[in-house]
């Protein structure tokens, strides 16, 4: 199992996930990347506020994520004890681009029927060098962005408000205090126009 629902890993620096097994000596490991076509759709059901199981891991891995990586590890063993070990990912995946990712572990050479997949543990995961804060008031739809790595303002980064559809409803630039402001009038959207989320991404090109 892992320990949490959510993770957030820095695009530099330590890259690994705790991964919590018991009287397990080798784990198997897939790791998932979530599009930004599928972004507002894995945001708005609520996927990343749980752990996954059975069918919610078949779509990810058919439907709405594209795997980037595949592999085994040993992990350490006392019986009857949990382990704690980390998965290294930034190991793995050397180009881990910005973005939203799952990985799904499981007991490496056991065979599960295609109903069974109690045997599998998932958890989602962020890469990403900005922190962003976002509210909702008269004046309009506000966001704050700032850097993970020194609590800074990112000035200059592009931020696109993005409706349920995936449309993207506006786009600007945070000034040097790391904010940015869409007018109220984005509010209105209705349907598939409602906002949904914010995506900022720096000048290099990371979210």
């Amino acid at each position: 199992r892992f320990s949490g629902k959510s993770y957030v890993l820095p695009s530099r620096g330590q890259q690994g996930l705790p991964v919590v097994t018991i009287n397990t000596k080798r784990i198997a490991v897939e790791v998932f990347r979530v599009g930004d076509r599928n972004l507002a759709h894995t945001v708005q059901s609520g996927d990343m506020q749980r752990q996954l199981y059975g069918d919610d891991v078949e779509t990810l891995a058919e439907k709405t994520g594209q795997r980037v990586w595949k592999g085994e590890m040993d992990v350490a063993t006392r019986l009857n004890e949990e382990v704690t070990t980390a998965i290294p990912v930034g190991d793995a995946i050397p180009k881990l681009e910005a973005g939203v990712y799952a990985v799904i572990a499981s007991i490496a050479d056991r065979k599960s029927s295609d109903e069974d997949h109690s045997d599998r543990a998932a958890q989602w995961f962020v890469v990403s060098d900005l922190g962003l804060t976002a509210f909702s008031g008269e004046s309009g739809i506000h966001g704050f962005v700032r850097s993970l790595a020194t609590s800074d303002p990112v000035a200059d980064a592009k931020v696109r408000l993005v409706a349920r559809n995936n449309e993207v409803l506006g786009e600007a630039r945070t000034d040097a205090a790391g904010h940015v402001r869409f007018s109220a009038g984005l509010k209105k959207g209705e349907g598939g126009l409602t906002p949904a989320l914010l995506v900022a991404e720096n000048a290099n090109g990371g979210d």
